[in-house]
């Protein structure tokens, strides 16, 4: 784990140096935003998986009551959170590695669940028990955020990074081929590699109702085409409360 003055490192990575690159990462906030004005939603408790250093918090509609967010602090992200809200005991920020360190009592639920830029980081194995602890704790509504990592916007983000960025994942020829095609089945998982967001969808069908699937950073674009996916779901005990 990098020292915790290195988590700026990340920040401007993505949000502070290339322009296309800012916009793309910030677009996921963005939607964030729109979705909360859009169905009216000021939650008093939110839950966040992957919350990094809490940026999250500056795009609520309001503070909230209570916000816990669990991450595993690659570069020191919990750690500058903490210092940044240490005035808010209400906010805590908890290190998470394995779905059994989402620790919370019983009867603790939240009105609303974030995990963006997450879940496709995760090991495939532990995905549904990330899920499963989603679910029990959220009584209202959860938003998620994925990369799209297949088809042509795979094929364009690979040919990016590779002639201008210098960095992401090494994929074999066959690999590119099989991104491009949609066969991710193909690839061996490796964080954003082989990652299917469709895939996702599915597994996120056993724990939550899936209200809408949506481009990001643009909703009018088809999925297929777009950097990012936005998803709005329901855990399933409360699907029928939730308007």
């Amino acid at each position: 784990m990098k020292r915790a003055g290195e988590a700026a490192g990340y920040n401007e990575r993505l949000f502070f140096g290339n322009r296309i690159r800012a916009f793309v990462h910030l677009a996921r906030f963005r939607w964030f935003q729109r979705q909360m004005k859009l169905r009216g939603i000021k939650p008093r408790c939110v839950l966040e998986l992957g919350c990094f250093d809490g940026k999250l918090i500056r795009f609520l509609p309001q503070p909230p009551r209570r916000y816990v967010g669990f991450d595993a602090n690659w570069e020191g992200g919990l750690d500058r959170a903490r210092t940044e809200f240490a005035e808010l005991p209400q906010y805590e920020f908890r290190n998470a590695s394995s779905p059994a360190d989402i620790q919370l009592s019983v009867d603790e639920l939240f009105d609303v669940a974030v995990s963006m830029e997450t879940l496709e980081h995760l090991p495939p194995e532990d995905l549904s028990a990330y899920l499963e602890k989603l679910a029990r704790h959220t009584e209202g509504w959860m938003f998620v955020t994925v990369p799209n990592e297949k088809g042509v916007v795979f094929l364009t983000k690979w040919i990016i990074k590779r002639l201008f960025l210098r960095d992401g994942e090494e994929y074999t020829a066959r690999e590119v081929l099989c991104a491009t095609l949609g066969r991710t089945n193909k690839i061996a998982r490796n964080g954003h590699k082989g990652f299917d967001y469709d895939a996702l969808i599915y597994q996120m069908r056993s724990h939550f109702d899936v209200l809408r699937v949506e481009g990001i950073p643009f909703s009018w674009m088809p999925v297929c085409l777009s950097f990012s996916v936005g998803i709005v779901a329901v855990p399933r005990r409360s699907v029928r409360s939730v308007q």
